[in-house]
């Protein structure tokens, strides 16, 4: 496997939901949940379903590639939840009062998308190695970038970017505004924005567990306060997560 740039990386700055927030604290109250920016398919869902339950408010979201959420919390942040996705880097957070929550699993599952009408003729993967199309991944250092290049080292693929994004909507937006021919997205990302995409059996793998398209999202919360009554941080989340919501956009639940 071999990641090689043929024209310099175009890094887009951090872009949170809606996308910026002046705090990222939660002690007003209100719920604030930093989340991988591929939540970003659900989100609104998620607000919507909370608001009919009328059972708690929605809560407040920040999404960004979960390295920088990871960062921004040791650097002070304090969010009630943390979706990563990257459920190791959860340990780089575990001295800072939370603790990592099983339920529910999350994974997501990279495809190969492409700008409306397949201009550049992009069949599979194969072509992510081609020196023509303007090729689009992640970052290596975000989710979406390692799961790539997981990816092309199974398949002995010498990948050609002409941008690595800082998160994967980044990279999602830039297809579908036909600014590159091609990149490796996440389902619920191409299935959220409208994408065109192309079937490639090795991304779909028999066995989703073991399958390197697969990204795996981990769940941390803050520990529970200690007086009595007060939620743990298992329903907390239970609360704000939604499985039939994210079910619903494409992520998969209750494997691996």
């Amino acid at each position: 496997m071999a990641l090689t740039m043929h024209k310099a990386y175009r890094i887009m700055p951090l872009i949170a939901l809606v996308w910026a927030l002046g705090s990222c604290s939660s002690d007003d109250g209100e719920t604030l949940i930093f989340a991988a920016s591929s939540l970003a398919a659900a989100t609104d869902d998620i607000d919507a379903e909370l608001r009919a339950e009328g059972s708690v408010s929605p809560p407040e979201w920040v999404l960004a590639g979960s390295s920088r959420l990871i960062a921004q919390v040791r650097d002070g942040a304090r969010p009630d939840i943390i979706v990563a996705a990257d459920v190791s880097r959860l340990d780089e957070i575990l001295d800072l009062g939370y603790v990592v929550v099983d339920e529910p699993r999350i994974a997501n599952r990279l495809v190969l998308a492409v700008a409306d009408g397949n201009p550049a003729r992009i069949n599979s993967i194969d072509d992510l190695s081609l020196g023509a199309p303007l090729i689009g991944l992640c970052a290596p250092e975000v989710p979406c970038g390692a799961t790539a290049l997981r990816v092309a080292e199974e398949f002995g693929l010498t990948l050609r970017p002409d941008t690595a994004e800082p998160n994967v909507r980044a990279l999602a937006h830039k297809l579908a505004g036909g600014e590159l021919d091609a990149g490796l997205v996440y389902a619920t990302d191409a299935a959220s924005l409208g994408l065109q995409t192309i079937n490639d059996a090795r991304l779909e793998g028999a066995d989703g567990c073991k399958n390197p398209a697969v990204t795996r999202y981990g769940i941390a919360a803050l520990a529970s306060p200690s007086e009595v009554g007060a939620p743990s941080p298992a329903t907390t989340v239970d609360r704000y997560l939604l499985p039939q919501v994210l079910q619903q956009a494409g992520f998969e639940l209750g494997r691996c």
